[in-house]
């Protein structure tokens, strides 16, 4: 198990993602009783030269944040041991890597629109001679009012030249490392750029340009290694694309780094594609977007220096699983108050995935269903109302966050590894909600979501008075549409609780 780090001034850590050398944690910063999000690097930075860099790298990209396609870096340091961390804004939309599933691929105009506010992003970076060197969809995340920005910056000295070749390159993603990553060469500004691009490939068919797949790649080769022997292959044009959107992404691709275009090249060659106009609407369902008068509520203009990000949100085909309802409270907020003033980012919620922290927008709710949750067990009698209790198969979370009213996404966990919460029991709203206070009021959760519930299906040795529970609204439309979900938790476990569903 991780240890739980020691940072002053955060508390309430949970862990939310592990990868090949960071975690990143959520925790909850005191002094403005908010949620953040802390990566914390698992190499030490053995030398002051090392460290100084790290800081150095870090504070220019807190001096970026201000960028609406740049993830917000509130602080970095180094803890006790000598490893890195950065504190962020907290992006409860996820990262763009659920969008590689067929089911959820996004529209030619939407990866456009996306790669015109990334590219700016990139070249507000190079200005200032910072490079990020791992543009990968791992690493564009989307925060809860629905706007995707680029992160981790100021991680470039995890992948300082000198390294060793296999060590350099265990910090990266291969699949989206320029060809020259593979050797001891510097790296440059056009190599962001063909990560970049990598990832706008990935996002139109689902795997990076020389992916290889699982089954036919030698099992005894490092991913580095195998992508490396396929490095000679062309990248291959996608039929069903725009040839003139081809044509760009061919360029930003050439195995010449000399040949890319420039950040700025390669957003303004995006921002000029014929695609048709950016779309508003942020719901998959909608077909007008939500505000006074069918009118875009995102703001009409952005800061000088954002020019080029400043599309509208662009539509998304429909999904199987329907939009995430921070945006729906944002959009709300904004046509009613005019709210969204500050970072002028207008990039659209991506669609959720079954499996991410995604919510789904509240559907009018059956009066009475009889309607069984796959898995769950009919309590009502218990209850004193329509309930269902379970599920046979544990469902377990990692984190349920709720940022400015919005309501709660939720981190899906597997319950046999690190979590911090397990369904117990799903019910229909009475009415629809677009804020976690409505859902927290509503008749039927608050008599559903109870600590009496869980310890009467818990065994006696597990039951306890202290337990957290939360009411959660559908993750997904697997959730079933109108069913909020009831999580309870005490801290962090590695297997999941007993339920037995009260007879």
């Amino acid at each position: 198990m991780v240890t739980t780090p020691r940072l002053e001034g955060l508390t309430d850590w949970r862990a939310l993602a592990r990868g090949g050398f960071a975690v990143v944690w959520e925790a909850r910063q005191e002094s403005l009783n908010r949620l953040v999000a802390v990566k914390i690097i698992d190499r030490r930075l053995d030398t002051p030269e090392e460290r100084d860099r790290f800081l150095s790298e870090s504070g220019a990209a807190g001096r970026m944040s201000n960028h609406p396609g740049i993830v917000t870096v509130h602080y970095a340091g180094l803890l006790d041991d000598d490893r890195p961390y950065l504190v962020m804004e907290l992006c409860t939309g996820g990262s763009l890597t659920r969008l590689l599933a067929p089911e959820n691929r996004p529209t030619q105009e939407w990866v456009r629109d996306l790669g015109v506010r990334i590219a700016d992003a990139l070249d507000a970076a190079h200005t200032q001679g910072v490079l990020h060197r791992d543009v990968k969809p791992a690493n564009v995340l989307i925060d809860a009012y629905g706007h995707a920005g680029l992160a981790d910056f100021g991680l470039a000295v995890m992948t300082d030249p000198g390294m060793d070749l296999d060590e350099r390159l265990e910090a990266l993603t291969p699949a989206y490392a320029p060809p020259e990553a593979f050797a001891p060469h510097a790296p440059t500004k056009s190599g962001d750029v063909y990560s970049l691009a990598a990832t706008l490939y990935a996002l139109l068919c689902g795997h990076a340009p020389r992916a290889v797949d699982p089954d036919e790649a030698d099992p005894d080769l490092t991913a580095a290694q195998v992508v490396m022997a396929h490095l000679d292959d062309p990248v291959e044009r996608l039929e069903h694309v725009d040839p003139a959107f081809m044509d760009v992404l061919m360029q930003a691709l050439d195995d010449d780094p000399t040949k890319r275009p420039t950040a700025a090249g390669f957003r303004d060659a995006l921002e000029a594609l014929p695609l048709g106009a950016p779309t508003t609407a942020l719901l998959p369902e909608l077909d007008e977007p939500l505000g006074a008068g069918g009118a875009d509520p995102s703001p009409a203009t952005s800061p000088p220096a954002a020019a080029h990000a400043r599309s509208a949100p662009p539509r998304w085909r429909r999904w199987p699983v329907l939009a995430g309802a921070a945006a729906v409270v944002l959009l709300l907020a904004v046509a009613a108050l005019g709210l969204l003033g500050g970072g002028g980012r207008s990039a659209a919620s991506p669609p959720p995935d079954p499996g991410t922290s995604s919510v789904a927008a509240p559907s009018p709710t059956p009066s009475v269903s009889a309607t069984l949750l796959t898995g769950f067990a009919d309590c009502s009698a218990t209850v004193g109302r329509p309930a269902q209790c379970g599920p046979r198969t544990p469902q377990c979370w990692g984190g349920v966050p709720s940022t400015f009213d919005s309501l709660i996404v939720a981190t899906p966990a597997k319950c046999d590894e690190t979590h911090v919460y397990q369904t117990f029991a799903a019910g229909p709203l009475t009415k629809p909600v677009i804020r976690q206070s409505e859902l927290d009021a509503d008749p039927a959760a608050k008599a559903v979501c109870r600590a009496s519930l869980v310890n009467r299906m818990l065994p006696a040795d597990e039951r306890r008075d202290n337990w957290e529970i939360f009411t959660i609204p559908p993750q997904s439309a697997a959730d079933g549409e109108g069913y909020f979900r009831c999580v309870f938790g005490r801290g962090e476990r590695t297997a999941p609780l007993t339920l037995t569903p009260p007879g």
